[in-house]
């Protein structure tokens, strides 16, 4: 039978019919479904429970009308012309729209982004030695060499030990130095197989020594250096009259140079020089002994240098002036035995100079507490605190190559 409301179908046209179909599904629908206005059999925008009423309802509605009439509407929906874009959507006498407003879009919401922390204040920058002709050269350090001569030009000074007990001095100068070369220096001693690395990172430079078992002068002469041996040619070489071998073999600066045929060198021992590093602790002196030397270096307010000290006596240069030090740097390293033996039949006692270790540095009457490391012999080695680069100061730096274990005083 027909629903509530329409006549049969066959008392009306098909324009009729289709019109009273409309009107019946969207007025029905419309109170049904809460007044929400309906376009498609089914709306994703509804809840579930209401689209399901919907279906059944619709079904029902069909149903009662299947006939001429519902052949009518399916052939004009499937005929129909594509409906004109953008045209307004056509209102039923109830006031319903045909067509569901769609629905609202949620603007996108942009990732939460935090702002970059502010980044940390670095450390002011620390100038490195400058490019100069360098010329390292072995001193005795014992007091048949005493004085010695042109160790206050050295821009680096490096005591390290040697066999029974004693140590030597190896001085390294350049002509970018604020006060160039000495004339001479010496007494020159022999070299040992630790100066193959400790001159490693200094780059390809002179380097003046006489004597020396044929082991070590084989491992040195080996090395990236442009060696000078006395042995090799005593060109740049004299034996000084007044004092006795084998402490007067007196090296000329220009001469061994011009022999070396080495120019400028861009040498990175790892010193950083600089206003002193935060963090710094009053020490006015440092000391420290070997089984048959020592050192100690004494902070002088007048000239802001430390005076240095060798086995209990002032180190005062030929020409009369203190050896004295800007920076003081104690570098604790791990050594070992060679196979090499010296004349009197004593191994020779080699350092382990790559790797880490403990280290102090004093300037200025105060001291960091640091750590030296080196990754490889041709890097510099560096001397830091809490991660930072320790700053020396400008002027003479004086190295003390202590073996683990030996006890260092500073006061």
């Amino acid at each position: 039978g027909a629903a509530e409301g329409l006549r049969p179908h066959n008392q009306v046209g098909r324009q009729g019919d289709l019109r009273t179909l409309t009107a019946y599904l969207t007025a029905t629908q419309a109170d049904v479904l809460e007044s929400r206005p309906v376009l498609a059999l089914n709306d994703p925008g509804l809840p579930w429970h209401l689209s399901a009423r919907r279906r059944r309802l619709t079904g029902s509605v069909l149903r009662a009308l299947a006939g001429p009439a519902l052949g009518l509407a399916v052939t004009a929906a499937c005929t129909s012309s594509p409906p004109s874009p953008a045209a307004p959507a056509a209102t039923t006498a109830t006031g319903i729209p045909t067509s569901t407003t769609p629905a609202p879009t949620t603007a996108p919401v942009p990732p939460t982004t935090s702002s970059p922390a502010p980044a940390a204040p670095s450390a002011p920058a620390l100038a490195s030695l400058p490019v100069g002709t360098v010329l390292a050269v072995k001193i005795d350090n014992t007091a048949g060499s005493r004085p010695r001569l042109g160790v206050d030009h050295a821009v680096a000074v490096y005591v390290e030990p040697v066999e029974g007990g004693l140590t030597r001095v190896m001085a390294v100068f350049s002509t970018a130095a604020p006060g160039g070369l000495p004339a001479e220096v010496g007494p020159i001693r022999s070299a040992r197989e630790s100066d193959v690395m400790l001159l490693a990172s200094w780059g390809h430079i002179a380097l003046a020594y006489s004597g020396g078992s044929a082991f070590t002068r084989s491992v040195v002469d080996a090395a990236d250096l442009a060696t000078l041996s006395y042995e090799a040619s005593s060109r740049g070489y004299r034996r000084a009259g007044d004092r006795t071998a084998p402490y007067n073999v007196i090296g000329s600066t220009a001469t061994l140079l011009a022999r070396a045929g080495t120019g400028p060198t861009p040498s990175d021992p790892g010193f950083r020089f600089g206003p002193p590093s935060a963090g710094g602790t009053p020490a006015t002196s440092v000391s420290t002994a070997w089984p048959a030397a020592s050192v100690r270096l004494d902070w002088d307010a007048g000239s802001r240098t430390y005076l240095v000290t060798t086995d209990g006596r002032p180190d005062i240069d030929a020409d009369g002036a203190r050896h004295t030090a800007a920076t003081v740097v104690i570098q604790k390293v791990p050594t070992h035995l060679s196979d090499n033996r010296d004349v009197n039949g004593a191994q020779t006692p080699v350092m382990d100079l790559v790797g880490q270790g403990p280290a102090v540095v004093l300037r200025d009457g105060q001291q960091w507490t640091a750590q030296w490391s080196r990754p490889q012999a041709s890097a510099p080695t560096a001397y830091t605190a809490n991660g930072q680069p320790v700053a020396m100061a400008s002027g003479p730096a004086w190295v003390l190559l202590v073996p683990d274990g030996q006890a260092v005083t500073i006061g």
